[in-house]
């Protein structure tokens, strides 16, 4: 008895030997990639490092109050959170419908999954260079044979039209993977609960509103923090379409932060940027978990 108890605590601490070997690269390669430059990050926002020299001086919250009294980084960051949350309307909207209609058995299901989803596979800058070549020479020449006035120059050229168009191109893409989603969490519904529905009576309308919508809503919470998180950090699409003009009309906090440290060369000032937008998209994520809980 003692020696099959000593063979079973043996291949316990074997065990737990081979469980600690495969997790030790993963955890060293999480804290070198992510936990250390985050708390560089942290540790560098409080200084004035210029991202070269090998010395600089700790400035406390100097950083952080500077960036909450600027007015046109306070402006930035208000038409980023608008920009937001125009996408995660339309995109999370965008999402469940096309979910709703390739979750039903049509013809060529398989296709149009394979077409809705093929923007996801594409890089963002690269999406971007092509919309910034039909937003330059195609839609120009279709305003003017057509005499419609804004589409006879580049949006992307008009200060107040060149964010709604780095919004259509996000849309184009950010709506094929939350697509995905939706329909994954529409085919966990038991088709025993959808058929019992039927059977009272209920609608289709009823279906949607009172069964599948409900179930769904863990699904649409995480696409809500997807695109949410897509909207605040957005920078592809505007590095390969405007750069952040014309002027500041389409600068975001992703492109902000971007200028401060590479073009200015405040590396410390744009730490203290990231910090704060990380600390926003945590917020944020934590609220719509807490809504979509209480509403389970």
């Amino acid at each position: 008895m003692r020696q099959v108890r000593a063979g079973v605590q043996k291949k316990s601490v074997n065990r737990k030997g081979v469980f600690i070997f495969f997790t030790l690269p993963a955890v060293f390669l999480y804290s070198f990639f992510i936990v250390y430059p985050l708390i560089s990050g942290l540790y560098y926002s409080l200084t004035d490092w210029n991202g070269m020299s090998k010395t600089f001086h700790y400035v406390g919250l100097d950083n952080y109050h500077k960036i909450l009294s600027d007015q046109t980084s306070l402006t930035i960051v208000g038409r980023t959170f608008g920009y937001t949350f125009l996408l995660v309307i339309i995109c999370t909207f965008m999402a469940v419908l096309l979910a709703l209609l390739l979750n039903r058995n049509i013809k060529g299901k398989s296709f149009f999954r394979a077409v809705y989803f093929f923007p996801a596979v594409l890089s963002s800058i690269t999406i971007g260079l092509i919309f910034n070549q039909i937003y330059s020479n195609l839609l120009p020449v279709i305003g003017k044979t057509l005499h419609i006035p804004i589409l006879s120059q580049s949006l992307l050229s008009n200060s107040q039209t060149a964010m709604f168009a780095i919004l259509l191109i996000n849309i184009w893409q950010g709506t094929a993977l939350p697509t995905v989603l939706a329909i994954s969490g529409l085919q966990t519904i038991s088709n025993d609960i959808l058929e019992a529905a039927r059977i009272d009576g209920a609608s289709h309308g009823q279906t949607l509103r009172y069964i599948k919508l409900p179930l769904l809503m863990p699904t649409i919470s995480i696409i809500i923090i997807f695109n949410a998180r897509s909207g605040l950090m957005v920078f592809d699409y505007i590095k390969a379409t405007t750069n952040g003009g014309p002027g500041f009309s389409t600068m975001s906090i992703a492109t902000l932060i971007y200028k401060h440290a590479f073009t200015d060369m405040r590396f410390g000032y744009s730490s203290a940027e990231s910090t704060l937008c990380f600390l926003l998209i945590t917020i944020f994520a934590l609220l719509q978990l807490h809504m979509s809980r209480v509403k389970d």
